[in-house]
């Protein structure tokens, strides 16, 4: 399993106990790949209390489960399950109970990933690989919670990694204006929950992608791929290593969080706002050590490692209250 943005594009083209200072009852959802294939895990801001969630069905030891979303009261988590076939990947929304329990298939894919939940939980936005004679689409579609009446919401462009905003209002994305251009070349876009009113995040473009909403809204953090702070890579297809950055939502106040040569990814904020949890890694064991799940105070400082696992994917921070 390969970070799913870098993994979609590619399709496109084909065809540590410390306390973070977080307060209250919270708990961080997150992919850990371990022998080829991924497991969805949750654990503790403090790194206590670890607990797998689901066991994918693969038989390759290829693929897994990636990319949880909490639902508004932490009882639910969403997530992509990928389930190769004969090395293909072929992704489907699942859900499983927060607790532990039977995970349920939500869609039929062959191509459904990176979802995010609506603050009420009633509906689900994600991204939509479809394939024809033309070529290939990546495209945003929402759905009802368990997985039906899937309908797009947007028609135009190659989108992924969409993120709801806590008030309900928009959804930000990030947009590649042709299948050509490499990931760093994805731009942050907004749109109205019902597909209306699409816009570039600003009047100037800001180039990233996983955008992640503060509890207020009124903060996006994302991945930028433009500083190039890449480590030695012995092959020419090595991904490029991102950075974590903050930006209002307005597009300005842009701030970089982050300057290590590890590949940091997809941010999540804490229910309170105070710190930003992401993974943070090397595509090669050569180059250092394979993702970690860390955190950051949300207005900058120094990273804090949490637990002492690794092969991090996709974390996700939980509503407050979740056990």
């Amino acid at each position: 399993m390969r970070p799913l943005l870098v993994t979609a594009c590619a399709a496109l083209l084909a065809a540590g106990a410390h306390d973070t200072g977080s307060g209250g009852r919270t708990r961080i959802a997150f992919g850990l790949e371990s022998g080829g294939a991924s497991s969805i895990y949750t654990v503790r801001p403090s790194g206590s209390g670890l607990r797998r969630l689901t066991v994918p069905p693969t038989r390759q030891q290829l693929g897994g489960d990636s990319g949880p979303v909490w639902s508004p009261h932490g009882r639910r988590i969403v997530f992509e399950r990928d389930l190769t076939y004969w090395g293909a990947d072929r992704y489907r929304l699942a859900a499983v109970p927060a607790a532990g329990g039977l995970a349920r298939q939500l869609t039929k894919g062959p191509y459904d990933a990176m979802p995010t939940l609506s603050p009420d939980g009633r509906r689900i936005a994600f991204v939509r690989l479809t394939r024809s004679e033309a070529g290939s689409t990546a495209s945003l579609y929402t759905s009802d919670r368990l997985g039906r009446h899937a309908a797009r919401l947007l028609s135009d462009g190659l989108d992924i990694s969409p993120a709801w905003s806590p008030d309900g209002k928009t959804i930000s994305f990030s947009r590649l204006a042709d299948a050509s251009l490499p990931i760093d070349e994805a731009t942050l876009y907004l749109a109205d929950a019902d597909g209306a009113h699409v816009r570039a995040l600003g009047q100037a473009p800001v180039a990233g992608v996983s955008p992640a909403w503060s509890p207020d809204s009124r903060r996006i953090a994302f991945v930028s791929f433009a500083d190039h702070n890449d480590p030695d890579c012995p092959a020419a297809t090595c991904p490029p290593s991102g950075e974590i950055y903050v930006v209002d939502s307005d597009g300005t106040g842009l701030t970089r969080l982050t300057t290590s040569k590890a590949d940091d990814e997809h941010p999540t904020w804490s229910p309170d706002g105070s710190r930003i949890a992401f993974a943070s890694g090397f595509a090669l064991r050569m180059q250092g050590h394979p993702p970690w799940l860390v955190t950051i105070p949300a207005e900058g400082g120094s990273a804090t490692r949490i637990g002492r696992f690794s092969g991090v994917l996709d974390p996700a921070w939980s509503p407050a209250g979740v056990r």
